[in-house]
């Protein structure tokens, strides 16, 4: 088992009701602290300076700034710090811009209770004094793409940039019900349940900078 110290989380999210349901998901992990939660991004700030946390949990829509807008700052204001987007929506585009904004991940509301402690893990990767051995490593996101068809890879390239079922079927000849086929496949291949979980991935391993086949 790890001997790790907990890894320290602020949570951002103007509903009390969401922060503390997010505050429940994290604390069930015993490698989970949530350290901060605040309301806005100026008190988000404000307590990252502070509290000079490992990640911060950002909910995609604050009061005062747009949740985008608040990764960047939080980046600028510590490089290191690991952001996680927080979102009640399953779009490729709010999930690309998370990523060219700073954000490590992007979760879907809906999937928080199953991902988002996983996705922390991932995003702010080995830490130094991490000794686990009882779980074995799972494929790497580049493994995992390795299992694609390139029929596969196309219509992933397609939903990561935003394209419609229908507009993927016509570059490509197919109906757009085989498109949506493809879909579910990536989806069970890719081990991710969302939208914005195939186009994370997608980005994260260069999908979108592949030359057309």
């Amino acid at each position: 088992m790890s001997t790790l110290a907990a890894l320290r989380v602020l949570v951002v999210d103007d509903h009390p009701i969401v922060r503390e349901g997010v505050r429940r998901i994290l604390e069930a992990a015993p490698d989970m602290q949530v350290v901060g939660e605040a309301n806005d991004g100026a008190s988000a700030l404000a307590l990252a300076a502070r509290l000079l946390p490992d990640a911060a949990v950002v909910d995609v829509g604050l009061p005062d700034m747009s949740g985008l807008e608040l990764v960047r700052l939080l980046k600028a204001q510590r490089a290191a710090l690991t952001v996680v987007m927080l979102s009640m929506y399953d779009d490729a585009e709010y999930a690309r811009e998370s990523r060219v904004a700073g954000a490590s991940a992007y979760v879907v509301k809906d999937s928080a209770a199953t991902m988002l402690a996983t996705q922390l893990r991932l995003a702010v990767g080995p830490r130094i004094g991490d000794t686990r051995t009882d779980t074995p490593a799972g494929p790497t996101p580049w493994e995992r793409i390795a299992q694609l068809t390139p029929r596969e890879c196309d219509v992933l390239r397609g939903i990561a940039s935003g394209q419609t079922n229908k507009a993927i079927a016509g570059a490509y000849g197919i109906s757009p019900r085989t498109v949506e086929t493809h879909r579910e496949r990536l989806m069970r291949k890719l081990g991710v349940s969302t939208v914005a979980g195939l186009t994370a991935l997608a980005l994260e391993t260069g999908m979108l900078t592949a030359p057309d086949r």
